[in-house]
């Protein structure tokens, strides 16, 4: 009769020993798919604050290109006259165009993202 008995508890033993296992294998794969999730947030941030600093130096460009130009002018000794009044833009001429229709979709707000 003792021999039932170790028999069963080796076999209750050895359910046990998987049991275990497999809640630690679950426990280890929960883990690494938290791992996963962070890095995969952490890239797509990165992404982000990538495509951000190339609009903000873009903006940058276009922003301080006039500012080049004048000086550029200035210190070349360029033209700075007035146009003679046929060539500015009247209330008749198709440049004089209303600010409120004017859009600039390279200029979006980033600060929205």
């Amino acid at each position: 009769m003792p021999t039932k008995h170790a028999m069963y508890f080796r076999f209750g033993a050895a359910i046990v020993l998987v049991v275990v296992i497999s809640v630690i294998g679950v426990a280890l794969e929960k883990q690494c798919l938290s791992y996963r999730r962070a890095i995969s947030r952490q890239r797509y941030r990165m992404d982000v604050l990538v495509e951000q600093y190339a609009q903000m130096r873009l903006q940058a460009q276009r922003l301080g290109a006039p500012a080049r130009t004048i000086k550029s002018l200035e210190d070349h000794g360029g033209d700075m006259k007035k146009p003679p009044r046929s060539a500015q833009a009247g209330p008749s001429s198709p440049l004089a165009i209303p600010r409120t229709t004017l859009s600039l979709p390279h200029l979006k707000d980033i600060s929205a993202r």
